[in-house]
């Protein structure tokens, strides 16, 4: 079986993308796919999650599992396949591609239908517009707010050097070499 997922985002109206991966392929082989055809950073964190009809997310697939425990059960996207999730049409997830700021996209199953002989998945069938940018850096490094600076005139400065004893100084941050050396 081949599952025909439409992404959108809320972001850029005229976005849409259509991928087709096999039932039996990872959801790391989707996530690769759209890094790809967005020309996004491969390096960074991304995460799929299963939904409800409300796009409430119900249970995630990581890119990687981050966990200490050994009984953990997370979900990880190379090692789970999409026929053990993908239940039906109109299926909901959501493709959190800026964990930072908790950016997405919305994914539907669109199609289920047959695997086409010779053809390669996953693949891209139908992209228009532009995606969002990948990662909004300032929101998670906001820009300086000048209102918030120190205003220095009020601050007492001297260039007289006389004020700093650095005798010792050495001594007291990096220990006595001498005694270290013996």
């Amino acid at each position: 079986m081949v599952y025909k997922f439409r992404l959108l985002s809320n972001e850029k109206e005229n976005f849409i993308r259509d991928f087709e991966v096999r039932s039996n392929q990872t959801f790391y082989d989707l996530h690769l796919a759209i890094q790809k055809n967005l020309h996004y950073d491969q390096s960074q964190i991304a995460s799929f999650f299963i939904c409800n009809n409300q796009w409430e997310k119900e249970q995630e697939i990581t890119l990687f599992d981050l966990s200490d425990e050994p009984d953990n059960k997370i979900m990880v996207m190379d090692n789970t396949i999409f026929a053990d999730h993908i239940l039906e049409l109109k299926q909901k997830l959501l493709y959190v591609f800026d964990v930072f700021n908790e950016r997405a996209f919305f994914i539907e199953v669109v199609d289920i239908k047959q695997e086409a002989p010779g053809k390669t998945y996953p693949t891209c069938t139908l992209s228009e517009g532009l995606p969002p940018v990948q990662i909004i850096m300032d929101q998670i490094f906001p820009a300086r707010d000048p209102s918030q600076d120190i205003d220095d005139t009020d601050i007492e400065t001297t260039n007289d050097d006389s004020l700093f004893d650095d005798s010792g100084f050495d001594d007291m941050i990096f220990g006595d070499k001498e005694s270290d050396e013996e």
